[in-house]
């Protein structure tokens, strides 16, 4: 009876020792089956096109399919919540910029996720510029007879939609201009653009990524770039602080996140992939073939960035009053 007891007992010790190191298993075998990256906005966004671009090049890299599925809704709101739900073990991404990350979070104090608690940063993947844009039927060559015609007449701005980081910037430069344009939000950064070639809006802040081809087309007139330095892709262009807003600059960056609780070991096979995608050179340029800008930064990297980012606007939009409404 005692021998039968004993091995009994180191039965029972080999199982729990092997189910102790399955978690462990499972995150060396990491990937087992397909990732799925969230984009929370609609397809055809500057945050959409680098997603797609990460996810092609880190499915060879993982030998697994990455996949990029579109849950847009409340400034990015939906799909970030969506992720934040999702079960930790690295197979459901979200793929964040200012919009959902930065300030959306400082507007809503009720927001159902915190950034810094909920999600664990992965990869810097990029940045982007974006650039003043107005219609073609609206009197103004340059940002300083924008602001006069903006102080004589009432004008309409677009935006991918409320709390977005084109509202943002527009609502900044509406603060330091001393102007008063009136918002109107939409799906995304494409219904916004068409809108505008359309005018049925006055102006709107968009991604180079978004609005550059129809800018070359003679569809939109570019006024401006946002950032704080020339766009690449328009290099002749002041920026908005060059053509008399000095101080003014929008800069969005965009990259990978996961569940908070998702293991470290599952992370950092994540940040080796996205960070050596982003190296290779054939991908660098389709980013730099759509107006994008690739960073390749490790997930502390990412975190500082989005530190940074907190710090800058949050009293930039208390002194602004930008708000949801």
């Amino acid at each position: 009876m005692k021998r039968r007891h004993s091995l009994t007992l180191l039965g029972l010790a080999a199982t729990s020792l092997f189910t102790a190191h399955l978690p462990a298993m499972a995150q060396a075998d990491f990937p087992t089956k397909t990732i799925r990256i969230v984009v929370p906005y609609p397809p055809g966004g500057a945050t959409d096109v680098s997603a797609r671009l990460l996810a092609g090049e880190m499915t060879k890299l993982l030998g697994q399919s990455v996949i990029v599925e579109n849950k847009p809704g409340v400034a990015g709101v939906i799909g970030t919540d969506m992720v934040v739900k999702s079960p930790a073990d690295g197979y459901t991404l979200v793929f964040g910029g200012p919009g959902n990350l930065t300030l959306r979070p400082i507007m809503d104090p009720n927001l159902a996720y915190k950034v810094e608690k909920d999600l664990a940063a992965i990869s810097h993947t990029v940045t982007y510029d974006h650039l003043l844009l107005v219609r073609n039927g609206l009197p103004v060559k340059n940002v300083q007879e924008f602001i006069k015609v903006a102080k004589e007449r009432k004008l309409t701005y677009g935006s991918s939609g409320t709390g977005g980081p084109q509202h943002l910037a527009m609502e900044l430069f509406k603060y330091m201009t001393q102007t008063d344009l009136t918002h109107v939000p939409y799906k995304g950064e494409s219904p916004a653009l068409l809108d505008l070639v359309g005018e049925r809006v006055d102006a709107a802040i968009l991604s180079t990524a978004v609005a550059g081809q129809l800018i070359k087309a003679g569809k939109v007139r570019v006024i401006a770039a946002t950032n704080p330095y020339r766009s690449k892709t328009f290099p002749d262009l002041p920026t908005v602080a060059e053509a008399g807003v000095p101080g003014y600059e929008m800069v969005s960056y965009g990259g990978l996140m996961a569940p908070a609780a998702t293991p470290v070991a599952v992370i950092n096979k994540l940040q080796t992939a996205a960070m050596a995608a982003i190296k290779v050179p054939s991908v660098q340029q389709q980013f730099y073939d759509a107006g994008l800008f690739p960073i390749g930064g490790s997930a502390a990297d990412f975190t500082k960035l989005l530190r940074s980012e907190r710090e800058k606007w949050a009293p930039i939009i208390k002194s602004s009053g930008a708000t949801l409404e």
